[in-house]
């Protein structure tokens, strides 16, 4: 299918653009060389950028990405939701693969350019969003490993439905392979860390179940991520998530969930959660959810995880849809913006 064929004369209905399906025409490029520095952006047809087979990027996975979105507020004005905390997280992703950073200001202006470029596709307010996905990623050609003197920044957009209201999912607990480990590159949001949890989601899949939820590497006892989310357990009268580790992405959605639940008053602890743990909660009737958060995903109810011979499941799923309800608010607009997260474009 050739990239117009992608994006159709007339855009579906909100609704119907799900994530990632429809690619927008067009992508913003700023090409680093290592004598010069970055050179000045570009607005490109996506389907002229290249990618040489004998790239660093392509051979040995040096590509680091981030994924944030643009909103439509109710007067029609276009903002940006928590990018400058998206530019950190690329610097941080980028360092750990030995990639050029791009300073902020400049990745903040080729992010408002590819809103620019496409703000016609931004769905309209409380309906959808922009996604923008900025990766940086090795040009040079040779089939050597080593540190490329020259690299790119790229960033491609997608409009996608909102996911105020995400359909539950149903994970099972991988007890034998693992996403990431102490030392490696955990806390990156690498092309490698994705690679590396296909097998484990094709193995959940294969059981029935909607994707993968990873554990510790050493033990295989405790939650770490699910597929592409961090982690909340929700008890009667607390919420827990996973603390973050070397293996853990520090999740920007999962930050403005724990900030959400600050301002709420609501106990939160981070703290080690054993599967064993889950179990026990249960059986005396103090689980009541479990859930998920991302940027992609926003916050999705978790119906079931199971693991070998057992299972625990949402009874409740309360806390979820009024977080889920809240994050919608903060990203759309309607809520007043108290922690500075909205930068309009």
């Amino acid at each position: 299918m050739s990239p117009a064929e992608r994006w159709p004369a007339h855009l579906p209905e909100p609704e119907a653009l799900s994530f990632g399906r429809y690619l927008a025409p067009f992508v913003v490029v700023a090409e680093h060389d290592a004598q010069q520095g970055w050179l000045p952006l570009e607005v490109l047809p996506r389907h002229a950028v290249r990618l040489d087979i004998a790239s660093g990027g392509l051979q040995y996975g040096l590509s680091v990405f981030e994924g944030l979105k643009a909103y439509r507020d109710a007067a029609a004005g276009l903002h940006l939701f928590r990018p400058d905390a998206h530019c950190q997280r690329l610097a941080h992703s980028a360092r750990q693969l030995h990639l050029p950073v791009m300073p902020d200001e400049l990745l903040m202006s080729m992010m408002r350019r590819a809103v620019d470029v496409h703000r016609d596709h931004v769905p309209p307010y409380r309906r959808g969003a922009l996604y923008l996905r900025p990766t940086l990623y090795a040009l040079e050609e040779g089939l050597g490993l080593k540190a490329s003197a020259r690299h790119a920044l790229c960033i491609v957009a997608t409009p996608c439905s909102a996911t105020s209201v995400a359909p539950a999912r149903r994970l099972w607990a991988e007890r034998e392979l693992i996403r990431a480990a102490p030392g490696g590159l955990g806390t990156a949001k690498t092309a490698a860390n994705y690679a590396a949890s296909m097998l484990g989601a094709q193995r959940a899949r294969a059981r029935g179940y909607d994707d993968a939820l990873w554990l510790d590497a050493a033990e295989h006892r405790y939650l770490a991520e699910a597929g592409t989310m961090n982690l909340f357990i929700v008890l009667r009268d607390r919420v827990l998530t996973p603390p973050l580790d070397a293996c853990i992405l520090a999740g920007i959605t999962r930050d403005s969930v724990l900030r959400r639940l600050a301002d709420r008053g609501v106990p939160v602890e981070q703290r080690p959660i054993a599967l064993d743990d889950l179990l026990h909660w249960q059986s005396r009737g103090e689980l009541l959810e479990c859930f998920g958060t991302g940027t992609a995903a926003g916050v999705a109810p978790i119906a079931e995880i199971g693991w070998d011979a057992a299972c625990v499941r949402s009874i409740d799923t309360q806390r979820s849809t009024q977080l889920a309800r809240q994050l919608a608010d903060d990203q759309d607009g309607v809520a007043d913006d108290l922690h500075g997260w909205r930068i309009a474009v």
